[in-house]
């Protein structure tokens, strides 16, 4: 558990400077305060479930990456190609094998959508 905590800080401070911010503007961006956010780069507290799913839909992670992957790590090892449509960019990460990869993505969301499934019925909320 504490591997994943330390990859949850790492993967916060991460996706937070690659899209250039600084941590008041968090407030902005998702509605937590500089001091909330440091804590949670820091892994002194954690955010609650919509907490958690904010954050994942902002930076375009899946639940599961954010908080048991490194993802500076498994980004430093893929290989991202660049395309230009109408005057922007995108890059995309580049699959060597495709389908299977395809597959796993979605086999992954599926398993993130019936644990969100249980977690709504066992909710009271």
């Amino acid at each position: 558990m504490e591997q994943s905590l330390n990859c949850f800080g790492r993967n916060l401070q991460f996706l937070r400077k690659e899209k250039k911010l600084k941590q008041h503007q968090m407030h902005e961006n998702l509605g937590f305060s500089r001091t909330t956010w440091s804590n949670y780069e820091q892994c002194r507290t954690s955010p609650s479930l919509d907490g958690l799913i904010k954050i994942s839909k902002f930076f375009g992670v899946s639940l599961d990456e954010l908080i048991a992957e490194d993802i500076e790590q498994k980004r430093d090892n893929r290989r991202y190609k660049r395309y230009g449509y109408n005057d922007s960019s995108s890059i995309v990460e580049e699959c060597p094998d495709g389908f299977e990869y395809l597959k796993s993505r979605i086999d992954r969301l599926e398993s993130e959508i019936q644990l969100l499934k249980d977690a709504r019925v066992e909710s009271p909320f």
